[in-house]
């Protein structure tokens, strides 16, 4: 009943109904007269307009619980009238991130606000349901055409909706997001729940190309899943069989254009699943207490990249590489990384330590400052990653001998369109100039960030704008390419002319 009540709803209110409205109002007249030719005018469009505002006559859903079960019920209607629908997720990039950093009034204050944008986007029977935090389920009421470019046109504009600056407590906070979705004509014969499944997948895959990423349900999607934290040997396997191991982002001048380094990220290359971020196994890692064991092979990786550097007459000066608190913690830790740049002919120069700044902020573990006021005496450069996120004050970053200040992400989106952002950079940029240190800006993703970073003085960029993280026999063939656009190099940095 209610698909026919939907389908009905769907013919009478649609733009077909306006070529049948004229030879009603005719026919009234003709029947009835000049009363019926009025009454016939003022009571059809009434009716319609109440069979379209009638349908559907529920109360919207607002549970998580309720998600699949408005899927299927959609689903049924879609089939019984022979129209489309479809199930889209969005959530936002790193939401944990912002609940740390903003804390949880601010989080949700995104939330809502992402929430009403979102629903701004979508059509009057479309369902909007959040999920979780950050996360969002979206069911489209039945259409008659809804295709893969349709399907794409409406995940853009939802990514876009979610990705405005929010507004909160007098600052701006930039967001993205990434999309996964599937449409019924994708799996013909899905439930509510498989269609669920679906799209969750492709959220999955666009997870692995964050930021901003957006992925449509294929089969092939379903070798690839998160890895479980209960398949925690699987993590350790993969870590001894060579399959987890380090990628590399070239790190640029903003004065030369030449390349100033490259940082050494871990990335899991599974045979079955593809490429998996850290985020899904650092995690198992650390749980187990095993983070060292990655350290160290993420740390001879990237020496064993200086050396091939070295070996084809590149001239790369310096290579980072990430150390976490479980690490930092750890009496041998020196020691073994003295050993593997001996074992390497590496200067300890070369070997760029970078820490988080909330561990600077907030370890008041003596081995954690011990490490690495020994890793500084020994000539390694120290790099504060993350930098103004975390509350690390200026006597932590003379205390811990840190060379350079690492800008968060946070502060380069959109810098090049947004005055705060400039302000903030600023800021940061004079305070590093005033205790000799250097600075480098991490996710630039476009020329106008990286252009305006070169203009208030930041000496170093990185980011997907410049080169996404490449395996190391990758490498070689990007410095080529790079060093041959960099012959003739423009100074568009503040000491430039």
């Amino acid at each position: 009943m209610t698909s026919l009540r939907y389908s009905l709803a769907a013919v009478l209110t649609g733009p077909q109904a306006l070529a049948f409205l004229p030879a009603l109002v005719l026919g009234g007249f003709w029947l009835g007269g000049e009363p019926l030719l009025l009454a016939t005018a003022l009571i059809v469009p009434l009716g319609l307009a109440w069979l379209r505002h009638s349908t559907p006559c529920k109360t919207p859903p607002t549970r998580p619980d309720q998600f699949e079960q408005v899927l299927q019920e959609t689903l049924d209607i879609a089939r019984n009238c022979l129209r489309r629908t479809g199930c889209v997720i969005v959530e936002v990039d790193d939401f944990g991130t912002l609940l740390d950093r903003h804390g949880q009034a601010a989080a949700d204050r995104v939330q809502s606000c992402i929430a009403d944008r979102l629903a701004s986007v979508l059509r009057d029977h479309d369902t909007l349901i959040a999920l979780s935090s950050g996360q969002f389920g979206i069911v489209l009421a039945p259409i008659r055409q809804l295709d893969s470019e349709i399907g794409l046109k409406l995940a853009t504009r939802l990514q876009a909706a979610a990705e405005e600056p929010i507004s909160v407590d007098a600052a701006t906070i930039y967001l993205s997001a990434s999309v996964g979705f599937c449409l019924d004509s994708f799996l013909p014969d899905a439930s509510g729940r498989e269609l669920s499944d679906a799209a969750g997948l492709a959220l999955i895959e666009a997870r692995r190309h964050a930021p901003s990423a957006i992925r449509a349900y294929s089969p092939e999607l379903r070798h690839i899943a998160a890895v479980p934290e209960t398949h925690a040997t699987e993590v350790l396997t993969a870590l001894a069989d060579g399959q987890i191991n380090a990628w590399f982002q070239p790190q640029i001048s903003t004065d030369t254009g030449g390349i100033s380094g490259f940082e050494a990220l871990a990335r899991w290359n599974h045979p079955v699943r593809g490429l998996i971020p850290p985020a899904e196994f650092l995690p198992v890692l650390q749980k187990m207490g095993k983070a060292d064991i990655l350290g160290m092979r993420i740390l001879r990786d990237a020496l064993d990249a200086l050396k091939s550097w070295d070996a084809a007459g590149f001239d790369i000066p310096q290579v980072g590489v990430n150390f976490c608190a479980d690490e930092l913690r750890d009496p041998k830790l020196v020691d073994r990384l003295t050993w593997e740049l001996d074992r390497h002919d590496i200067a300890p120069a070369r070997l760029t330590v970078e820490i988080l700044e909330t561990v600077v902020a907030y370890s008041p573990d003596d081995m954690i400052v011990r490490n690495i006021s020994q890793m500084a005496k020994l000539g390694c450069r120290i790099d504060l990653d993350d930098f103004g996120t975390g509350h690390a004050s200026i006597s932590s970053i003379r205390r811990f001998a840190v060379h350079r200040l690492k800008i968060d992400r946070s502060f380069v989106k959109r810098l090049d369109c947004d005055l705060q952002q400039q302000r903030l950079v600023n800021a940061i940029q004079l305070m590093a100039e005033q205790l000799d240190l250097e600075t480098i800006a991490e996710g630039v993703e476009t020329a106008g960030e990286h252009a305006m970073l070169a203009q208030l003085g930041v000496g170093h960029v990185q980011g997907f704008g410049i080169a996404r993280p490449m395996p190391v026999a990758r490498t070689a063939g990007w410095i080529t390419d790079h060093m041959a656009r960099v012959q003739t190099p423009l100074c568009i940095g503040r000491n430039a002319g």
